[in-house]
């Protein structure tokens, strides 16, 4: 069964702010400045990805069997119901 994971951005007191440094070649380097942080976010890793990627597979897996079991019921219902007109037929003529 999935157990699903409530995923959480981190929330800093600085967005997207950044203090920069004139490198010795002309370039420039950013760094980021967050400040305090808020609320820390929700891993981004191999765990959390891979729990993700397991619950597809399940889902998928079972959509597959239950799409192949009711091709098969249909199927089945259709050779009944041809069948059973095959009967209709002999017995009226």
């Amino acid at each position: 069964m999935y157990a699903r994971k409530k995923w959480l951005d981190q929330v800093q007191q600085y967005a997207r702010r950044f203090t920069s440094v004139i490198n010795t070649d002309g370039s420039r380097t950013d760094t980021p400045v967050t400040g305090e942080v808020i609320q820390a976010g929700t891993p981004q890793s191999s765990t959390n990805f891979n729990q993700i990627e397991e619950a597809l597979q399940h889902h998928s897996i079972a959509f597959d069997l239950l799409w192949v079991t009711n091709q098969a019921e249909l199927r089945a219902q259709e050779a009944r119901i041809t069948a059973a007109e095959a009967r209709l037929t002999a017995h009226s003529i």
